[in-house]
């Protein structure tokens, strides 16, 4: 993802479109930007002298310093040398000319034992631009085209309201996408559509988490998203104070990267510590196999021997709302642990067993459901 000031997007009539990078030119000029041997700096210096659009430059370097490795530097004792010079300049106060600044300079290299020119070197080094490109981009122009595009469809979602993706995939892909929005943490609802899976997304402006942190990992179920063999996204995404209409398929999307990611492995406390406690003791399955509910999808949290386990932490209500009705119409043997904060009499009303938890749910007050169903590690 590139950040917003750098999206590239047009609006007409409602609807909003990312600019994509179709010709392979500018890819090519900013990797050939980052030469190895040369400084960070110089190397910037080329993107904005760029021959085309700034903003397009800045963004496609945006992705290219993510993969070129940068001279190591000691930061402690970068840090520890800025630190004595601004103590002995200011001893030596005012610093107005070369000389009381070359004696600056002399006094911390002698209090730390280290060369004068280590001490000027340290300083330049401070600045990242100062760095030295050791190993040039890790990506080709192909690849470069792709990434961006995908960003600029990341940094749209990033403003999103709310989106909608329908894919058409295999079983063990859509196993994999459920599971990414389970470990992103995303707050969703799966139903089947056709012979495919409509997939309704909360957007980071709607949720109750920290809006940065969930607009990034909505923004990372992006490449699962695109990897199905059909897709569409559409999103209501909020632009200068306008909500505009996004929509885009794979067939009138350009190429766009699928490189894989590796969702968290818990997506809150009360499921970590959960598994943590009852693993010691019983054999856990993390995110079992999907169930179908009417024309919905379930997939819960964990299962034990043939019990099901979900737990319901803190979320909107609306979200929440459609949890307890594919709770209440699932015909599995199921343990639903609930966040105290909840509507409580509604829950334990459901036709299964209900424990409510503080901040996290304790074996103590779930052993005796999981007992029958336990079977040793």
């Amino acid at each position: 993802m590139i950040p917003l000031d750098l999206l590239r997007a047009k609006r007409q009539g409602g609807r909003v479109m990312p600019k994509y990078l179709r010709e392979m030119k500018p890819a090519e000029y900013v990797i050939s930007a980052y030469k190895p041997g040369i400084k960070l700096g110089e190397a910037r210096a080329a993107i904005e002298e760029a021959p085309f659009e700034p903003k397009l430059a800045r963004g496609l370097a945006h992705i290219v310093e993510k993969t070129i490795e940068l001279e190591a530097v000691d930061k402690r004792l970068l840090t520890k040398i800025r630190l004595e010079i601004f103590r002995e300049a200011a001893r030596a106060y005012p610093v107005v000319d070369e000389a009381t600044r070359a004696k600056v300079i002399a006094a911390v290299a002698s209090r730390l034992k280290i060369p004068p020119e280590r001490v000027e070197e340290a300083l330049a080094k401070v600045h990242e631009d100062e760095l030295i490109i050791v190993k040039g981009p890790d990506v080709t122009a192909e690849e470069l085209l792709a990434l961006y595009n995908t960003s600029l469809v990341q940094t749209l979602l990033f403003r999103s309201r709310r989106m909608a993706a329908y894919v058409v995939a295999g079983g063990a892909h859509v196993k994999e996408l459920i599971r990414a929005l389970k470990g992103l943490g995303l707050m969703y609802t799966a139903e089947r559509a056709g012979n495919g899976l409509k997939l309704d997304i909360d957007g980071p402006i709607s949720a109750v988490k920290q809006t940065e942190r969930y607009g990034t990992r909505l923004a990372k179920l992006v490449p699962y998203v695109i990897a199905a063999d059909e897709w569409r996204i559409e999103a209501d995404v909020n632009l200068h104070g306008t909500v505009y209409k996004f929509v885009e398929t794979k067939q009138s999307a350009p190429r766009l990267a699928r490189r894989d990611l590796e969702p968290p492995q818990f997506d809150s406390t009360a499921e970590e510590e959960f598994y943590k406690n009852v693993s010691r003791i019983c054999a856990v399955e993390r995110e079992p196999e999907a169930l179908v509910v009417g024309d919905r999808i379930l997939i819960p949290d964990f299962k034990i021997g043939d019990l099901y386990v979900e737990i319901v932490g803190f979320w909107t209500p609306e979200y929440i709302a459609r949890k307890y009705e594919k709770l209440a119409a699932a015909k599995v043997p199921l343990l639903v642990l609930v966040d105290e904060r909840l509507a409580l009499a509604t829950w334990k009303s459901l036709p299964h067993y209900v424990v409510v938890y503080k901040e996290r749910p304790r074996l103590s007050d779930v052993f005796k459901y999981i007992k029958p169903y336990c079977s040793r590690r």
